[in-house]
């Protein structure tokens, strides 16, 4: 009788499998072109709120969207986990040596004697990273207020909770979510977020919505005319949209 591999080593070939799906070259590739729309919005809201070139920008989790930024702005840095650590598919395509990284691991918010002592920015941008979070956001919220100036702004994408298509799948019987992930050190979405949550969460530590935003990006090919034309007849409705934007500002002490 052949042995049965033992837990370790099974576990370790389906991290193993599940690191290959969301890391190298091709994946950060695929993940560039599926979110171009998600980034170019991004950064035009962005000029709406910090309008300089020279204004000081902090974007949260090193990404291509990083890029897209430093287009725009002069005075881009990054903060995040240490980028030695994974060189997963949301992380950029080229090199960006130029661009100053902070190490900070957003799962240590709770413990205040570690945040680090970096701002003030006129912008903060924190996309697509809240869902990936398994703290809670008000520890996170609170460090980056911390950060912002008093008049900067704080711009939070993120996907909605409760999209058509979401409830949808529900109503199917099948979970909308996706399952926690083996490779913690890139996870997927731990939690999403809707807009009153999110603007509730942001008033709990003293930032106020100065304005939100439905976005229906494309993730994804849709080459199939009915379905695409399905799919936006169903979300014609702006909390049917598969993402949100919120805009956040400190509130003075």
């Amino acid at each position: 009788m052949v042995p049965q591999p033992c837990a370790e080593d099974r576990l370790a070939r389906l991290i193993a499998s599940e690191k290959l799906l969301t890391c190298g070259t091709e994946s950060r590739k695929n993940y560039s072109e599926i979110h171009k729309d998600r980034f170019a919005d991004t950064l035009r809201i962005c000029k709406d709120y910090a309008q300089s070139p020279s204004a000081r920008v902090l974007d949260i989790g090193r990404s291509e969207l990083t890029s897209y930024l430093s287009s725009f702005y002069r005075n881009v840095e990054t903060l995040g986990i240490d980028p030695a650590l994974d060189d997963g598919g949301h992380r950029e395509q080229g090199a960006m040596a130029s661009v100053k990284h902070i190490t900070f691991d957003l799962l240590n918010s709770p413990d205040f004697s570690l945040w680090p002592v970096c701002g003030p920015y006129d912008l903060i941008v924190f996309s697509e990273v809240i869902e990936h979070l398994h703290v809670a956001p008000e520890f996170v919220l609170a460090f980056l207020r911390s950060l912002l100036s008093p008049s900067g702004a704080l711009i939070c994408t993120t996907p909605n909770a409760v999209e058509i298509g979401k409830r949808l799948r529900m109503l199917a019987g099948r979970n909308p979510y996706e399952r926690i992930r083996l490779y913690a050190t890139n996870p997927g979405h731990i939690r999403e977020y809707t807009q009153k949550e999110l603007i509730e969460i942001g008033l709990s530590v003293g930032l106020r919505c100065r304005d939100h935003i439905y976005f229906d990006w494309r993730h994804g090919s849709r080459k199939h005319w009915l379905k695409t034309m399905l799919i936006r007849l169903l979300r014609f409705r702006p909390s049917f949209r598969s993402s949100q934007v919120c805009v956040l500002s400190p509130i003075p002490d």
